[in-house]
């Protein structure tokens, strides 16, 4: 039986390709392949770790091959990992996601640029692109290039961008040391290891691709004095450096004459990785320490990219909203977001200026807008309208269809129903159906809608959101610790004695509060109220939210104040709160 022919895979162009078979023998050639110019240093990126090759065991046809040891898995045991949120990370990935549909705008020697403004103006950050993703000093691209360069950016390479910004975050000079990844680790974080639809050379040319796109972008960041952080500038740098990608290849098979049959296969890369010079001031503890720098930080899930990767054909508009909350509520959780900001983001500036004059463009944006909706809700996100901003008729599901829902399918049943609904006062009744008039879409821009994340990062955020509190507690706890054990006997047994009889105070306080009320008050109007009672009863705040049907953060926005009990709310309050439990 003749050999059987191996299909023909050629890696792409532009990239320096090694033979694994021959590592061995090249060792001292390593030092080239890794070697990088960067625009701030003439050195070579500093590996986190330097650590001997590893052999990585593959299956099938595929020979065992020597691979360099990668950084550490970012979802190991959990599905979620810190992810650096900082302004040049969040715009960046704004640039990926909705590339020309953001304003791009172009400067005197004629390449476009994206300019964000920070501190209400007082700093900025500008972004450029370049085709040089190795050169030492990289050249603006301009003109036509730079603009079909923009349009090819690819939101699944957004989401490598969010890869590169969670493995920054194992550093702890980042701009100094590199991170090494390789395409199995890739496959696994974008969910690709379970696309039967693209074999493995297809899969390795698009990961490739989106993992040189973030590479393209350049960065200027003009950064004001804000609180105790003196104002700085970086020249413009790389948004993420990268050396030439290492590519593996599967050995020829030999025949009796120990001659190559067909061509080697492609069977894998791997990727160094470093961030450029901004990392020094926006991802450095040793200056948010000393106040002459930024580290902000959030959660990257699993989820989210796989959701991401899973709906950006489908449901672009969804994919891009997904991206940008991810940021947007970490930074804010707690306050209605505007329908057109949004709207914004998922469909572009121009198309929502279209939809305001164009009935025909108005629909579809109206009927992208709801599936958009539905699709992060499917996707684990707590969407809520804002009752006083929001119009019913552009909701997911409106009143009259939920009316509807209810209407039983007996037929004296359904007799009694439609005779109890025509009894109903105009406006209430399942007939008096609320249509969009004209002006409406105007209405809808100006509504506002309640966001929160999926619960493994709104668990994560709140976290953060404790530790923030909790040390200023611990170091008064430590305090009065110590003015203790500096007291004599007799003066420590009257200091407890006083704070006994102020923690005993403030929660007889609290019962007096909830008994009054409990006996005389049919609505609850506060969150402070709501707080009482539910201390009360005994309940969390996760108790009360399954009992109402809500999300554990819009009673903690209730109770602070930060959000107002819908009539709706308040016979279930009726029912679970103010009655007496059984």
């Amino acid at each position: 039986m003749p050999p059987r022919k191996l299909p023909k895979s050629k890696p792409p162009e532009e990239l320096a390709t090694i033979d694994v078979a021959a590592i061995e023998t090249e060792s001292t050639n390593q030092a080239s392949v890794f070697e990088v110019e960067t625009s701030q240093t003439a050195g070579e990126i500093e590996p986190a770790t330097k650590k001997p090759l590893r052999k990585t065991a593959r299956r099938g046809r595929y020979s065992t091959v020597e691979r360099p040891m990668t950084s550490a898995d970012l979802f190991p045991s959990a599905a979620i990992h810190p992810m650096a949120t900082n302004r040049v990370i969040w715009e960046s990935c704004n640039i990926l996601s909705q590339g020309e549909d953001l304003d791009w705008k172009y400067a005197d020697d004629g390449s476009p640029h994206y300019k964000s403004l920070v501190a209400k103006g007082r700093g900025y950050l500008s972004f450029f692109v370049t085709k040089d993703l190795f050169a030492k000093h990289p050249s603006v691209l301009e003109g036509e290039a730079a603009l079909a360069l923009i349009e090819e950016f690819d939101i699944r390479a957004a989401c490598m961008h969010l890869i590169y910004a969670a493995h920054a975050t194992q550093l702890e000079r980042p701009w100094e040391q590199s991170f090494t990844l390789s395409d199995t680790q890739l496959e696994r974080y974008l969910g690709l290891d379970q696309n039967k639809k693209l074999n493995k050379q297809q899969k390795l040319e698009l990961m490739l691709e989106w993992a040189k796109q973030p590479c393209h972008l350049l960065v200027y960041v003009s950064y004001p004095d804000q609180g105790k952080v003196k104002g700085f500038t970086v020249s413009r740098t790389h948004l993420w450096e990268m050396t030439e990608p290492m590519l593996h290849f599967q050995e020829c098979i030999q025949d009796t004459d120990g001659q190559c049959v067909g061509e080697k296969q492609w069977v894998g890369f791997t990727l160094r990785m470093r961030c450029g010079y901004w990392a020094e001031y926006f991802l450095n503890r040793e200056r948010l320490q000393d106040k002459s720098g930024y580290y902000e930080y959030g959660f990257l899930s699993k989820g989210l990219l796989n959701g991401i990767m899973s709906t950006w054909h489908h449901h672009a508009g969804a994919a891009r909203l997904m991206m940008w909350l991810l940021f947007k509520t970490r930074v804010n959780r707690h306050s209605p977001l505007s329908v057109e900001t949004l709207m914004k983001v998922a469909f572009g500036i121009e198309d929502l200026q279209t939809a305001r004059t164009n009935s025909k463009e108005r629909k579809r944006i109206v009927r992208l807008w709801l599936t958009s909706l539905k699709t992060l809700i499917e996707k684990g996100w707590k969407v809520e309208p804002d009752a006083a901003t929001y119009p019913s008729e552009y909701w997911i599901e409106t009143p009259t269809a939920q009316a509807i829902s209810q209407i039983p399918d007996d037929p004296e049943a359904a007799i009694a129903f439609w005779s109890q609904d025509a009894a109903l006062p105009e406006g209430d009744r399942i007939t008096d159906f609320k249509k969009r008039v004209r002006g409406s879409f105007e209405q809808l821009l100006k509504g506002r809608i309640w966001i929160q994340p999926p619960a493994e990062i709104e668990e994560k955020l709140d976290e953060i959101a404790d530790s923030r509190r909790y040390p200023q507690r611990e170091r008064n706890q430590t305090s009065q610790a110590n003015l203790d054990r500096d007291q004599s006997p007799q003066d420590s047994s009257k200091s407890l004695s006083r704070r006994s009889s102020r923690v005993n105070a403030d929660f007889s306080s609290v019962g007096q509060k909830s008994e009054s009320l409990s006996k005389v008050q049919t609505l609850i109007t506060s969150g402070e109220e709501l707080r009482n009672l539910r201390i009360s009863k005994g309940w969390t705040q996760k108790a009360l939210a399954t009992k109402l049907e809500r999300s554990v953060s819009w009673v903690k926005m209730v109770e602070k104040g930060e959000r107002n009990i819908q009539p709706e709310d308040q016979e279930k309050l009726k029912e679970y709160v103010l009655e007496p439990a059984i």
